[in-house]
This record gives C-alpha cells, sequence and structure tokens, in this order.
C-alpha cells in the first residue's frame, strides 16, 4: 500500500539519502515521492551537483576574510592612537632635559622604559599571527635596552648580571611556551624538553659566573659551586622522572616527592663536602625545638613528609595502573 509523505519530511530525509545512509524504507519512500513531487527532484538534484556547499564554504571564506581585515585594521589604528599617547612624555622629558641642561640621560631612560610599555601593549596590537612569541621576544629585548641604559647613565657595572639574571628568568617561565609555537617547534624537531633544559642549565651556569666576575671573590666560586651544583642535579633528575618513564602522573609525582625530600636531606652534608668541611647526618630531636635543634628537625621532617607523601602517591598510580590491566 503506498502511503503519501508531506514534502517538508521528505525534504528532511533528502540529505540522507544523499549520502546513502537512510533506511531501505527511508530511501523507497523518498524515491516514490521524487518520482512525483518535481520541487523535491529539483532540490535532490542541487545537493547532488554540490552547488549548495560551494556556495556555503565560499560566502564562508568572504565573511571570515572580511572579518579579519576589519580586525587588522582596527587594531592597527588602537596601535597607532596608543603609539602617539606614548610619544607625549617622551617629547616632555626631551624638552625638559634640553631646557634645564641636564642632558639625555632621563630621556633615553624614559624613552627605554616606554619600549617595555610598548612591548606588551602595541605589539600584541599590531601584529596578527604567533602574537604571544612576539610580544615575549619584545619584551625580551625592549627590558635588556632598559637595563643597558640605566646601567651607562647610572655608571655601573652590573649590566652582565641583571641581563642574564634576566633572561635566564624569563627563560625558566616562559621558554617551555616559546618551543611550542609553530615557527619555534618546526626548526626545534624532537626533544623539545631536553633542549629547553639545556638552555635553562646555559643560562644558569652564565648568570653565576656572570655574578662571579661581578664580586671578584676568590670565596665566591667555592660557594657557588657547593650550591649550585646540587640544585642542578636535582633539577635534571626531576625532568628525567617526568620525561622519560612511562608510568603514570600519580607514580612520578611520588617518585619526585621523595627524591625531593632525599635531596633535602642530604643538601647541607653534601654542600659542607664540596666546602670542604666536615660532614654529618643532622640530629633528629622531634620533641626539642631550639635554635640548636631546628635545623636538623625541620630536614627530617622533610625527609620524612616527602617520602611518606612519595609513597601514598605511588600506591595509588600503583592501583589505578592495575585496574587499567584488568
Amino acid at each position: 500500500m503506498n502511503v503519501t509523505y508531506s514534502c517538508e519530511l521528505i525534504r528532511d530525509l533528502l540529505p540522507l539519502y544523499k549520502d546513502e545512509v537512510c533506511s531501505q524504507e527511508s530511501r523507497r519512500a523518498v524515491e516514490e515521492h521524487i518520482a512525483d513531487c518535481s520541487v523535491c527532484a529539483g532540490l535532490l538534484s542541487r545537493l547532488g551537483d554540490g552547488a549548495i556547499e560551494e556556495t556555503i564554504e565560499k560566502e564562508k571564506g568572504e565573511v571570515i576574510s572580511r572579518q579579519a581585515k576589519f580586525f587588522r585594521r582596527k587594531s592597527a589604528f588602537v596601535g597607532a592612537v596608543v603609539a602617539a599617547i606614548f610619544m607625549l612624555p617622551i617629547l616632555v622629558c626631551l624638552i625638559v632635559d634640553l631646557a634645564s641642561g641636564a642632558g639625555l640621560s632621563w630621556f633615553f631612560i624614559v624613552l627605554a622604559s616606554l619600549l617595555v610599555a610598548a612591548s606588551l601593549i602595541i605589539v600584541p596590537l599590531m601584529v596578527s599571527e604567533n602574537r604571544w612569541l612576539w610580544t615575549i621576544t619584545a619584551f625580551t629585548a625592549s627590558l635588556l635596552i632598559l637595563l643597558a641604559v640605566c646601567c651607562i647613565y647610572t655608571g655601573g657595572r652590573w649590566y652582565f648580571v641583571a641581563a642574564t639574571a634576566s633572561l635566564f628568568g624569563l627563560a625558566a617561565v616562559f621558554l617551555p611556551f616559546v618551543v611550542r609555537a609553530r615557527p619555534v617547534a618546526g626548526r626545534l624537531g624532537e626533544n623539545k624538553g631536553v633542549k629547553v633544559m639545556l638552555t635553562d642549565t646555559g643560562l644558569f651556569i652564565l648568570m653565576m659566573v656572570c655574578i662571579g666576575l661581578y664580586v671578584r671573590s676568590a670565596l665566591y666560586w667555592s660557594i657557588a659551586l657547593a650550591v649550585s651544583l646540587p640544585l642542578m642535579i636535582l633539577a635534571w633528575v626531576i625532568f628525567a622522572l617526568i620525561r622519560f618513564p612511562r608510568y603514570n602522573g600519580l607514580i612520578k609525582a611520588g617518585t619526585c616527592c621523595a627524591v625531593v625530600g632525599i635531596f633535602g636531606f642530604f643538601t647541607g652534608p653534601a654542600i659542607d663536602v664540596l666546602m670542604g668541611r666536615p660532614a654529618g647526618i643532622p640530629a633528629f630531636s622531634p620533641f626539642i625545638w631550639n635554635a640548636f635543634t631546628i635545623d636538623g628537625n625541620v630536614v627530617w621532617a622533610v625527609l620524612i613528609a616527602g617520602i611518606l607523601a612519595g609513597a601514598v602517591l605511588a600506591i595509588i598510580g600503583l592501583i589505578k595502573e592495575g585496574r587499567k590491566t584488568k
């Protein structure tokens, strides 16, 4: 028995019929309907030649392109206005320096300071792609320029200490994100984490060397080595524990907690050995807290807390791993 279906129902089925994902009964209903309905048959033919999809895709691309151009023009205009506003304090400082006969020292310091502000405000407005990468790059460069200008006009010799310390601090925070940016990631290839750690280690060593050249003390080098070497070893051990084993996050976190506890316990004796002083295990007096026992009690507390927290996290992680294997 033939059943009459409405055009609205058939038009809902046409996309499924075209993609051949409808049931046999629905297919039969569509074919019987379009045999008698030229309007629905014409709609099916337009679906079949892809004209509608091509038109929609073309219109979507045009809308996206127009919006992108609009936002680029708007960002460029706002950036130009902000840049013009930044010029006002520069001109005022220039006029005051020239009128007072004080030279251009403050003018250059203000100019460099505004470069730092511009790197965080104007650069994101003016750049359309890789905005975050260009912003942090511009900020780092402007900060180094500001430090150089301040050092020159104060007659100091601390520039390399401040510059290397700033580079190390910025790299420690932002370098893991920078290496994932599209222009950088393609050139670095594999093992980006190792390359980040090598860069941070190199900047840390460079900073310590610059500090040593600045203080000009023979005692500094033994102290710097005794303090820096254990810290660098700890950083690489933590990185290796997180990066290379294929355990879950809880097991890795537990292992790192235990390592930090053990490291904190043995750091004092290790520094004593590197400094050429007698080393020994600190005493533990949990019921006596005074100026003579507090150091030993703290390192023992760190050791116990690290091992206990590590054990709890590792056990939970092992339980979760066991459930996955079942």
